[in-house]
């Protein structure tokens, strides 16, 4: 079982963190949410305060982790929210149980699958990682520059450093998991239009991770969709723009059917 937490009171929405990250990363914007909403609040399995499953990790494990916080909350329908991996993992669960789900909002995240180019950035990625500590924190430092628009890293520098921080929290052996279970993963935008719920697009016009051209070529293949543009902004809304993404989501979570 996962760790997770919760808060707050009403219909359950759960909230699905991102990779280098854990639960904490959503920590901004929870209150407003909590307000309206119980959020629930899981680590992925190897990242926070979840153990490495002793399987591989896979967007399949994941998703069925998810399952077994809902059943053991007693919870039968969810509204889902999921950043980047996250959402990999929002829709992983959606074309195992869409019957669970009553709408899921993509946080910089997509239905698609890597390329082949993001794939082997990936494995180079991996092979830096397995070398050590030193490299892993060289490997993160990078890429957490690269997850905000310029003017806002420029500007919080801290906020920078807070992911690479929260990535140093996890094991190479968990980051090389979560990159090898994201690169597995299948294409579901063949998918999208047999969903029975609407799907929320949370994009970010200077987001490198999740690049806003592939995010509007497949934000309308649902049958309904709600989609949000934000400028200038990275990948990270929650830590750029935390208000205006907390209202999104409460504004999309009112729409979905109860």
């Amino acid at each position: 079982m996962i760790h997770y937490s919760k808060t707050g009171q009403g219909q359950p929405v759960l909230l699905v963190h991102g990779f280098p990250n854990d639960s904490s990363a959503w920590n901004n914007i929870v209150p407003a949410l909590a307000a309206q909403y119980q959020v629930l609040l899981p680590d992925l399995p190897g990242a926070g305060q979840s153990p490495m499953p002793d399987t591989p990790l896979s967007m399949a494990l994941m998703a069925d982790a998810l399952l077994e916080v809902l059943d053991r909350e007693g919870i039968g329908k969810v509204l889902l929210a999921g950043h980047s991996m996250g959402g990999y993992t929002a829709m992983e669960f959606a074309v195992r149980y869409p019957e669970r789900v009553k709408g899921i909002s993509l946080v910089h995240s997509l239905a698609s699958a890597d390329s082949e180019e993001k794939k082997e950035n990936r494995r180079k990625a991996m092979t830096l990682i397995r070398k050590g500590r030193s490299e892993q924190e060289m490997f993160l430092r990078g890429m957490a520059q690269n997850l905000f628009a310029g003017s806002f890293a420029e500007a919080h520098p801290e906020v920078v450093r807070n992911v690479v921080a929260r990535g140093m929290q996890l094991s190479g052996e968990a980051l090389c998991a979560f990159y090898q279970a994201i690169m597995d993963r299948s294409d579901k935008r063949d998918r999208l239009a047999t969903f029975g719920f609407p799907l929320q697009w949370i994009i970010g016009d200077e987001d490198t991770a999740t690049p806003m051209k592939e995010a509007l070529e497949q934000c309308h293949l649902a049958p309904v969709n709600s989609v949000h543009l934000y400028s200038p902004c990275g990948h990270m809304s929650m830590d750029e723009y935390p208000e205006r993404l907390a209202a999104d989501l409460l504004a999309f979570f009112r729409f979905c059917p109860a």
